[in-house]
């Protein structure tokens, strides 16, 4: 939990840079984990790359909520850190689970640990209010 809001509070200050993201791992940062690649597919909600500061548009959000209770939602959003590298975090409803599982590629954060991290977040309201979360580091 530690690593989670150590990321969330670099994720959460000001900064600069506008770096260049998608929603899919770097070909470069090394192979995702087993545990990400292996997920059950989940319809996906559009992508957001954020500037520093950014946040999910409504819209967005109301898709994942439909997944809550339809046929379950992903969504991909990628947010800077302080200097600039970009974090992606997949956010998943998934049909009949409570809350949300998040995976967090920190692979391209220089400064950081460098590892994935797969949370459970029983009472995840949204991307935004995770509540409390187990946490497992993926490497």
């Amino acid at each position: 939990m530690a690593r989670l809001r150590v990321l969330l509070l670099a994720l959460a200050c000001a900064g600069c840079g506008d770096p260049s993201t998608t929603a899919d791992p770097a070909p470069d940062a090394g192979a995702p984990p087993a545990a990400f690649t292996g997920r059950d597919p989940l319809p996906a909600c559009p992508a957001q790359d954020l500037g520093q500061g950014g946040a999910v548009t409504g819209e967005v959000l109301a898709c994942l909520d439909a997944g809550r209770t339809g046929d379950g939602a992903e969504l991909a959003v990628t947010r800077p850190t302080t200097e600039g590298d970009p974090i992606t975090s997949w956010y998943r409803a998934r049909p009949g689970v409570p809350g949300l599982e998040v995976f967090v590629d920190g692979s391209r954060d220089r400064f950081g640990t460098g590892d994935w991290l797969r949370l459970e977040c029983p009472g995840a309201a949204s991307p935004d209010d995770l509540g409390d979360c187990t946490e497992d580091v993926l490497g």
